[in-house]
């Protein structure tokens, strides 16, 4: 290892990694340079000469930073994988908050609902399976519905008005499948909106 002879004592880049790592196990956390005053080894100044931030000395040692930088390998995992998996998954799996994965798209334009996206392909597929109308009560304004949370599988779907949606969401009917549409949307929706044409059988069967 080169030695640099800027320093009063010569450090190898090997020696402040371990002294960085040495005092992350002591402490139990990341480190910051202040916490080096009072435990003897390379100053932080000498570490922050030597990498030009102390962020990136950290990284290189293998140590996260308390800004919740991103490690080494991580940011191909997440442009490998930001379309099979949630923000919340991803974070979960690199052990850092959903707001560094989702500044990370923001900032590299990985946009999750952009045209030729799982998102929009997943909903154009849906209206073209059950139609551009309201399964229930056939009103053309509509939306798509995910019966079970977040599923890929069109028989988890649904095309609903935003009435409809509304009652769904508001947890005012249970819809667990598409059947429930029928046997506890329609009637429901019935009673209420009784002055409203609902007689129109569902689309997509």
């Amino acid at each position: 290892m080169k030695i640099n002879k800027r320093f009063a004592r010569n450090y190898s880049n090997q020696d402040i990694f371990d002294y960085l790592n040495g005092i992350y196990k002591h402490l139990g956390k990341s480190p910051t340079f202040r916490d080096l005053r009072n435990i003897p080894g390379p100053s932080a100044r000498t570490i922050i000469r030597r990498f030009g931030y102390w962020s990136t000395a950290l990284k290189l040692a293998g140590i996260r930073p308390h800004t919740n930088q991103l490690l080494k390998g991580e940011r191909s995992f997440i442009r490998d994988n930001w379309r099979k998996m949630t923000d919340k998954q991803i974070a979960e799996k690199l052990n850092v908050s959903i707001e560094v994965i989702k500044y990370y798209r923001a900032n590299y334009k990985l946009w999750k609902n952009r045209k030729l996206t799982a998102r929009s392909t997943y909903r154009k597929r849906a209206l073209n399976l059950y139609g551009k109308a309201c399964e229930v009560c056939g009103l053309e304004i509509c939306e798509w519905h995910h019966i079970v949370p977040k599923s890929t599988e069109p028989e988890n779907w649904c095309i609903l008005c935003s009435l409809c949606h509304a009652v769904i969401t508001r947890k005012l009917v249970n819809v667990n499948s598409r059947e429930d549409l029928t046997a506890k949307l329609l009637p429901y929706m019935k009673t209420i909106y009784s002055k409203l044409n609902l007689n129109q059988p569902l689309s997509g069967k």
